[in-house]
C-alpha cells in the first residue's frame, strides 16, 4: 500500500516530464519547435528561509505552487484514534506542500532536457535513504512534447514503457490506468526573465482529483495491516475533501521554475 501511495504521488508530481513518443509519429506534419525551451534545464538551489516570529521555515526553490481560495478554508487531517486536525489551506497546507516538494525533489530530479525534435529526457534518482546520496540515472524514450504556441506544450505518456519494470500485476494495472487516462498533459509556460515556469493549472488538476477520488473508492483494503490502513484512510479522507475545496479555488498552479 505504501508503494502504491508513493507511485501515485510520483505520477502527480512528475507527470509533467514522464512521457512517450511524439504525436508526429502518427502523421506527417512537421514538428513545431519552441526554441526558447530547448536544451537542458536544472533545478534552482533551494534556499531555507527562517520565518519571522518563530513561525517555522520556508524552502524556496524550483517548485512554485499557487493556491488561492477563500480565507479560513480548512482541510481536516484524520490521524486516526479520533484525532482530527483542521489545517488552513493557504496558511498551513500550501507552505507544507511547497516545503516538502522543494526539500525532496532535488534528491530525485536533477535536470530535464527538451530536444529540438520534441523529446524529453531527464536525469533522475529514486529517493535515497536518509544519509545516502542520490544514484543518478538517465531516462530517455519516456517523454515527448508537442508545441501549441509560445505558452503551452502537451506532454504525452507512454503507459507501457513507464510501467514495464513494475512486477506486481495489480499495481502495474493501477499505475498504467492513471498514465493512460492522462496521456496528453497541458503544461503552461510563463517566463520570469530567463527562467521558464512550467505548470499545470486548475483546469487540469480539478478533474484529475475527482478521478483519483473515485479510484481510491475501488482500492481493496482487506489485506492491509493496521499501519497501511491508517495511512490509506488518511489519504482517502484528504482526497475526499479536495473536490469541494477546488470548487471554491480561484487559482491553482503547480509547477517548476527551471534554470540553465
Amino acid at each position: 500500500m505504501k508503494k502504491f501511495i508513493y507511485l501515485m504521488a510520483m505520477v502527480c508530481t512528475l507527470g509533467f516530464f514522464t512521457a512517450c513518443s511524439s504525436d508526429d509519429d502518427n502523421d506527417e506534419k512537421e514538428f513545431v519547435r519552441n526554441e526558447k525551451i530547448e536544451g537542458t534545464w536544472g533545478l534552482q538551489e533551494v534556499e531555507k528561509i527562517e520565518l519571522d516570529g518563530g513561525k517555522g521555515e520556508f524552502y524556496n526553490g524550483s517548485v512554485k505552487i499557487t493556491w488561492d481560495c477563500p480565507a479560513n478554508t480548512k482541510l481536516n487531517i484524520d490521524f486516526g484514534g479520533g484525532l482530527v486536525m483542521p489545517m488552513d489551506v493557504k496558511d498551513q497546507i500550501l507552505p507544507l506542500m511547497n516545503n516538502l516538494a522543494n526539500e525532496y525533489l532535488p534528491q530525485i530530479l536533477k535536470n530535464v532536457t527538451f530536444t529540438k525534435d520534441g523529446k524529453i529526457n531527464a536525469t533522475y534518482s529514486e529517493l535515497p535513504d536518509e544519509g545516502e546520496t542520490s544514484d543518478w540515472k538517465t531516462a530517455e524514450g519516456y517523454a515527448s512534447y508537442t508545441v501549441d504556441g509560445d505558452k503551452l506544450i502537451y506532454v504525452n505518456i507512454d503507459a507501457d514503457k513507464a510501467t514495464e519494470d513494475i512486477d506486481d500485476a495489480e499495481e502495474k494495472a493501477q499505475i498504467k490506468g492513471i498514465l493512460q487516462k492522462y496521456n496528453k498533459i497541458p503544461v503552461n509556460i510563463r517566463w520570469n526573465g530567463t527562467k521558464p515556469y512550467f505548470f499545470v493549472d486548475k483546469a487540469f488538476v480539478q478533474p484529475m482529483i475527482a478521478n483519483l477520488v473515485a479510484m481510491l473508492e475501488k482500492v481493496p483494503i482487506k489485506d492491509m495491516d493496521a499501519d497501511d490502513l491508517q495511512s490509506f484512510n488518511m489519504l482517502k479522507g484528504i482526497m475526499g475533501q479536495l473536490p469541494e475545496i477546488m470548487n471554491k479555488t480561484t487559482t491553482f498552479e503547480l509547477g517548476l521554475e527551471l534554470i540553465k
